[in-house]
């Protein structure tokens, strides 16, 4: 069962999101809470330049917040050889509370289930069907069966599958009914003898009567096996029909589901059929467990710290589904609603990673190189080497902490390196472009769509403007968004291109300074889709 605190950021990650969620997993690890980073989308090209300057792997993709079954408790599977017979069967099905036995070939595949049902409908066949059965049984099987050894072995064994007790009174013609059968006795020579004359395939001895050498050399010229056991005659009789393989009687026809599937996929099959055990299959095709419609009306969902974001239409989806532990954001106050309380963490900084520092030394912990690095590079990529207007003294303190811990000398230095990294634009396409980081917003009645990334010369933006256009005008009708907008802003946050479609993108000439034409423009002073182009836009919207 997966115990872990997932830490995520927000859909289209930045640098804050990927590097802020690294280092509060770090922290909450550190603190004795396991929790793993994760990530809802590709890395930006500036993030991946972190990761690789701190020597850091990738989070993990996680796409969906819903529990799959690989994440809860689960019954251990009870596995049984297709080969076994169906005396073992019982016999295990007996010493383990779980009443299905998974059926597995050579190669450890699946292949069948066996369930009490199973094996109690072989007592109610007829005498041919179970005749027909037993034909399959080997030596060697029913000698394990009855618990016993093979005294004489036969080549090419077989018999007609009929099972006789014989009695030392019995009339001799009688015997006559035995050829080609299994006849279970206790005693007498002369009897023995007989059989084997009269065509029997087996002589199983009980109460572990010897066997003369007389008899074996009968046995072996005539085709009859013997096994001999230290079981009673009618023990021998309560198990010997046994004999045969399970998979002979099991269930082919199998319902089973893989460790990947969600818990409610799995329950709305589930209701739809009546086995009581159902196997799950892991990535290799092999049983991992076994669930019942128990574990699916009892389990624990995931459980999640969202760092920063707080709104549902940024967050992982289905996150309803899950838990949320704790948010941790320096954005305004999105629409995530919990049915507890939880640790929430809003502060007003130019980035989550500011935020996470401080964190790190309220719990009394410092962040060691690797994480002083992304936290001080999440800093420096979300302020824009704090000249966004979204920056705060906090954020520089916390910066001039951070770099020292991260062996970066020159902060100035650094921060030319690495938000020249997220210059990107010659070899995407203006669709990986534009959702990059395309984030959502409701204000009133209206949707909105704004994406931004960052450019180096101006010439390249402009270079990629008429495809550009084209894909932002398909992808706001797409959407249904009443306005799309797209900051291409300089990495050393010199101002801000605009791309803009929609019915409402007659507004931005009202936001912006500089109008292109109908759906282009630049400003100087805009760099910050939070605080500077959305309260522009908030107050313009409202006053419609």
């Amino acid at each position: 069962m997966n115990d872990y605190l997932y830490v995520v950021g927000h859909k289209n990650p930045d640098s804050d999101s990927i590097c802020s969620a690294l280092a509060y997993a770090n922290l909450k690890n550190k603190c004795g809470e396991p929790a793993l980073a994760c990530r809802l989308g590709p890395l930006n090209e500036e993030s991946k330049f972190i990761l690789k300057r701190f020597g850091l792997e990738n989070p993990l993709l996680l796409k969906d917040a819903r529990s799959q079954l690989r994440d809860i408790e689960m019954d251990e599977p009870n596995l049984i050889d297709m080969h076994a017979t169906l005396n073992e069967a019982w016999n295990k099905m007996l010493t383990t509370p779980n009443r299905s036995l998974f059926v597995l070939d050579e190669q450890s595949k699946l292949v069948g289930i066996v369930s009490a049902t199973n094996l109690s409908l072989v007592r109610l066949l007829s005498n041919e069907e179970l005749y027909n059965l037993m034909k399959t049984a080997t030596l060697n099987d029913i000698a394990k069966t009855v618990k016993g050894v093979v005294d004489v072995e036969v080549n090419n064994f077989k018999t007609n599958g009929k099972v006789y007790i014989v009695t030392l009174n019995q009339n001799e013609d009688f015997l006559d009914d035995f050829k080609n059968s299994i006849c279970i006795l206790s005693d007498g020579l002369q009897k023995q003898k007989l059989l084997i004359e009269k065509g029997a395939k087996c002589l199983i001895i009980t109460c572990d009567r010897p066997v003369s050498q007389t008899i074996r050399h009968l046995a072996l010229a005539e085709g009859c096996a013997i096994i001999t056991t230290k079981l009673d005659t009618m023990n021998v009789a309560k198990v010997v029909n046994e004999s045969f393989c399970v998979d002979k009687i099991m269930t082919k026809d199998v319902i089973c589901f893989h460790d990947s599937e969600y818990v409610e996929d799995v329950a709305q099959k589930m209701a739809k059929s009546r086995v009581r055990s159902y196997p799950v299959l892991d990535y290799e095709g092999k049983v991992f467990g076994a669930i019942s419609r128990y574990h699916l009306q009892n389990y624990r969902k995931k459980r999640f710290i969202l760092v920063d974001h707080s709104a549902k239409n940024q967050a992982i989806n289905n996150i309803d589904k899950a838990v949320i532990e704790e948010i941790i954001d320096h954005h305004h106050i999105g629409n995530i609603e919990t049915d507890h309380p939880i640790f929430y963490r809003n502060q007003k900084c130019g980035c989550t990673a500011t935020i996470i520092s401080m964190l790190y030394q309220e719990n009394g912990l410092l962040p060691d190189w690797q994480m002083s690095g992304i936290l001080l590079s999440a800093i420096i990529s979300d302020t824009l080497n704090f000249k966004s207007a979204t920056t705060t003294p906090l954020d520089k303190t916390t910066a001039a902490w951070l770099a020292p811990r991260a062996g970066i000398g020159n902060i100035e230095e650094y921060a030319k390196e690495m938000l020249g990294a997220s210059v990107s634009l010659k070899d995407a396409s203006a669709h990986e472009i534009l959702n990059r980081d395309l984030k959502l917003y409701d204000i009133g009645d209206y949707r909105l769509a704004i994406g931004q990334t960052n450019y180096n010369r101006l010439e390249q933006v402009q270079a990629l403007l008429p495809e550009f256009k084209k894909t932002i005008e398909k992808e706001q009708v797409e959407q249904k968004c009443d306005l799309m907008v797209m900051m291409f802003t300089h990495v050393l946050a010199e101002g801000t291109l605009f791309v803009f479609y929609g019915p409402l993108s007659y507004v931005m000439v009202d936001v912006i300074e500089t109008k292109f034409d109908e759906h282009s423009g630049y400003d100087k002073d805009i760099i910050s889709r939070k605080q500077q182009l959305m309260p522009k836009l908030s107050r313009i919207l409202k006053s419609i």
